[in-house]
């Protein structure tokens, strides 16, 4: 069963585009989640974060610009959302320009916000003097009842904003016990949060993927290639054996070589996917069953490697593969370790997320990957695998007089799994070799699909190597 994470105390910042919502909505969460941009329509999914003020937190949303007058389906999508936020907000924040002033575009999307009748408060954002402050006046036109001056880019403002939303959602009410029941269990779920990346070249369908996952279109799917242009946490809970397991999902932006980029805010969104990446524990690498293999994929796979994440291929849109018969997902996995030969630890997963073919196979696996990613192994178990290893291939002299003698193995870390090689000359076991001893950790205990890191230490001088 999978619930999706949501919050009733929700507050949604609605306004055409570029009047600084998103920079607000960072603002206010403190932190760099929403792209900041001047390029009208930088956000077109919605965004949630938390908001911790005077104790208590809601939730903030930030929506798509409501100007967007085209006839695309994608702009078309992002207009949904926004007003799928009206609907559901507690509190409504109106944000307008005070540089630009009062706008056609801000009457007519006053008129919608009014005929959803939620208490809605008019932000007045970019008052940076106070030349802008005396030009407030004018968005009394629009009659709401309650307005903030406030400067986004300074913070000027969003204190007394904070205030009014604290008292008007009257997040202080509800009874001490039963708030403290929640944090507890709010906090036992985040404790043990298993968070996962959704990567891949543009258009291979992984905001279809984590809309089959969640079980409801809260991402834009579109076939526009980089519809996705930032990247968004979103959390379920998935029951599984009798445990509830909290699973956040990471939609990123489709990622391409920097080299070929000339457009600065794709560069941006690539940017934020890889800080994405690293910050997950499991990557799923998705592709296009219908594609060929390219050297996007292959360098998307390598930044997952070089970050040592755990790793699940997503082949995507195997409902649309012609002609497959009982051992189609045989040979395609072939093809796929023929293209991918230093990863065929990863585990790989058929799927459809359009019709949600083993969508549910998909978390299980995530959580056979997890229970791998931390599993604990014992010191007098890697003494006898350093035994096995030894017997079965020891390591070959590269430099000096005689090879590397290796002492200890010893795990220091999961997440990834960790382990410290203590050796003579530990500097010259050669990378073949290293390779060789993650691969036999990952089939003597059952580490598939993880990442794996070696860190090399010498016997005698103080000085370590990492792999």
């Amino acid at each position: 069963m999978r619930t999706h994470i949501t919050n009733k105390q929700t507050v949604s910042l609605i306004g055409r585009t570029n009047v600084g919502k998103s920079t607000i909505f960072n603002k206010l969460t403190e932190r760099k989640h929403a792209l900041i941009s001047n390029i009208a329509g930088t956000t077109r999914d919605r965004r949630f974060g938390e908001v911790l003020w005077r104790g208590e937190t809601f939730v903030l949303t930030d929506t798509a610009g409501l100007d967007v007058e085209s006839e695309a389906a994608i702009d078309i999508e992002s207009v949904k959302k926004a007003e799928l936020s009206l609907k559901e907000s507690t509190l409504i924040l109106f944000v307008v320009d005070a540089g630009d002033g009062l706008l056609p575009q801000d009457k007519e999307f006053n008129k919608l916000i009014k005929k959803q009748k939620k208490n809605t408060v008019l932000v007045i954002n970019k008052v940076d003097n106070n030349k802008r402050l005396n030009q407030t006046a004018e968005f009394e036109q629009l009659g709401l009842k309650k307005s903030f001056a406030v400067s986004a880019k300074t913070g000027a403002g969003l204190g007394d904003l904070l205030d009014y939303i604290y008292d008007e959602m009257k997040l202080d009410t509800r009874d001490k016990s039963e708030e403290v029941i929640e944090k507890e269990a709010a906090e036992e779920l985040l404790k043990n949060e298993i968070r996962i990346a959704i990567l891949g070249k543009p258009n291979v369908g992984k905001s279809s993927l984590i809309n089959s996952i969640i079980g409801k279109d809260e991402v834009i799917v579109s076939p526009i290639a980089h519809t996705t242009r930032e990247s968004q946490d979103l959390t379920i809970e998935y029951q599984k054996d009798d445990q509830t397991h909290t699973l956040t999902f990471i939609d990123t932006a489709g990622m391409i070589k920097k080299r070929k980029i000339n457009d600065r805010m794709k560069e941006m969104s690539i940017d934020q996917s890889l800080a994405s990446l690293a910050y997950s524990d499991i990557a799923l690498l998705v592709i296009d069953a219908e594609q060929e293999i390219t050297a996007q994929d292959k360098n998307i796979a390598s930044e997952i490697l070089d970050r040592n994440k755990s790793l699940m291929f997503i082949v995507n849109k195997w409902d649309l593969v012609k002609e497959k018969d009982t051992h189609s997902d045989k040979v395609y996995t072939e093809f796929l370790h023929r293209s991918f030969p230093y990863l065929t630890w990863a585990p790989i997963i058929f799927t459809s997320a359009k019709t949600g073919f083993r969508v549910e196979r998909l978390m299980d696996e995530v959580l056979e990957i997890q229970n791998s990613q931390t599993k604990i192994i014992t010191e007098q178990e890697l003494a006898e695998f350093k035994r096995f290893i030894i017997r079965k291939q020891s390591p070959r002299k590269t430099k000096g007089t005689k090879p590397p003698f290796i002492h200890i193995i010893r795990q220091i870390s999961t997440k990834p799994q960790t382990f410290e090689i203590i050796a003579d000359t530990a500097e010259n076991i050669h990378f073949s070799y290293r390779r060789f001893i993650t691969n036999q950790l990952r089939e003597k205990f059952g580490l598939w699909g993880c990442g794996v890191k070696l860190v090399l230490t010498e016997v005698n001088p103080k000085k370590s190597h990492q792999t």
